[in-house]
């Protein structure tokens, strides 16, 4: 099978917008191990275009309003809300191969890094 064909699968292994388990179980019966790994990734592609990560330090503190916001923004999207406590004060946003890191310690570490390089010189 040609990688075109197995792009057409997958694309059609969703049902209004939301991927069909019956579909996927079906095609992968029908694939030989070598398409069945193509036809996998090809879903977690345009899984992972369909999907945006709003990683934050507590789940507990995102506001509403910030949220209503993210989902404007990102319009016939799925919105998936992750804790990372690593996070100081702030929010990572990944939609697809895109990566929105505002958080305090994202800004402290690339302003040490900039006083490092001044002194340096």
């Amino acid at each position: 099978m040609t990688k075109r064909e197995i792009r057409t699968l997958a694309m059609g292994s969703y049902t209004k917008n939301i991927l069909d388990s019956k579909k996927v179980r079906q095609i992968s019966k029908l694939l030989k191990l070598v398409d069945l790994r193509l036809y996998v990734k090809e879903l977690k592609r345009i899984e992972a275009k369909k999907v945006v990560k709003v990683i934050v330090p507590n789940k507990k503190f995102i506001a509403s309003s910030l949220l209503n916001k993210i989902k404007l923004s990102f319009k016939g999207k799925r919105i998936i809300i992750e804790e990372d406590p690593s996070l100081i004060l702030g929010i990572k946003i990944v939609d697809n191969d895109l990566i929105y890191d505002l958080n305090l310690k994202n800004t402290l570490e690339n302003l040490n890094k900039y006083m490092v390089e001044q002194y340096d010189k």
